[in-house]
């Protein structure tokens, strides 16, 4: 899928239990935090979060493109 988040969702944290995610950065700059740390993320990033953990994103900017795949096999 496609995503063009225009602000960060900073009141919560989210968990995808089902699925693997990979997500690519097309447009835009943030941080990615989970309970391991946080990653600055820029264009051309790939951020890969296993199932099962809590992460949260926040941007930089309002101009934001991600390409989002997940994926319930290895």
């Amino acid at each position: 899928g496609v995503a063009a988040p225009t602000k960060s969702l900073t009141a919560y944290f989210y968990k995808n239990a089902d699925a693997d995610e990979l997500l690519f950065i097309h447009q835009g700059t943030g941080k990615l935090r989970t309970l391991l740390g946080t990653i600055h993320f820029e264009y051309g990033d790939y951020l890969v979060i296993p199932r099962g953990m809590i992460y949260q994103i926040e941007f930089d900017t309002a101009e934001n493109r991600i390409f989002y795949l997940e994926t319930h096999h290895p």
